[in-house]
């Protein structure tokens, strides 16, 4: 039987990955005016952990500036920018039929997410499920996020579960390598807007009713597994 389900937040509960994508590609654009956005490929810039964005942010505005000073060039931009946003407009409600019924079986939940955990929370109690979590874990907690799988080896651990008792619900490039990396079964929410890799995903989901009937099959799976076994 399945006994974790962890979820990526940005992309995957809320619609703001590419609210985040957009926000990057135009402060490039203010920052380095010249550049030739169509020979440009942004698409990299989805899913980085922190670090990894301030490093790449640099390297497309073409700056000699320290990553402290692009930093908090960025962090300004940002926070005016999304002092437009709704996380509550931008929050897949469908997500609460797989939280249901995931406490009516007993499948412990986790959020593990690059994003700050004052950012996390923010969305979580924005859209009135912080409290279905068992564990919300940060990027902030470890040396390197995604693509490095300590984000979910920690995760595990602190959900007591193994690797092939959970799965991952991802949808950027780094987030779901850093899920296969931790040996856990993973499900891509689908992203056409941009030209992200989701090969590496052992399924991929339209929406997030597709992503519950993909959580329920896994579940008979183990179970049917399981009861073989014992059998």
């Amino acid at each position: 039987m399945l006994k974790a389900i962890i979820f990526d937040m940005d992309g995957v509960i809320v619609d703001t990955e590419f609210e985040d994508f957009r926000i990057q590609q135009a402060f490039i654009m203010k920052e380095n005016p010249t550049l030739n956005q169509e020979n440009t490929n942004f698409e990299e810039l989805i899913g980085q952990s922190y670090d990894m964005l301030y490093k790449t942010l640099r390297t497309f505005i073409g700056s000699n500036d320290s990553l402290k000073e692009i930093k908090a060039r960025f962090e300004e931009y940002n926070e005016v920018a999304y002092r437009a946003i709704d996380y509550q407009q931008l929050f897949r409600k469908e997500i609460l039929s797989i939280l249901n019924w995931s406490k009516e079986n007993d499948i412990r939940l986790a959020v593990a997410s690059s994003s700050t955990y004052e950012h996390i929370i923010e969305v979580l109690a924005t859209c009135g499920i912080q409290d279905s979590f068992d564990v919300i874990y940060s990027g902030e907690f470890v040396k390197e996020s995604k693509p490095n799988p300590e984000i979910y080896l920690n995760t595990l651990k602190k959900l007591n579960v193994a690797s092939n008792q959970a799965v991952a619900i991802e949808d950027s490039f780094y987030g779901i390598s850093a899920a296969k990396a931790a040996g856990i079964p993973t499900i891509a929410y689908k992203e056409t807007r941009a030209a992200i890799d989701q090969s590496a995903a052992d399924y991929i989901a339209e929406d997030m009713t597709a992503v519950f009937e993909i959580v329920q099959s896994i579940n008979c799976l183990l179970y049917t597994s399981e009861a073989a076994d014992d059998g």
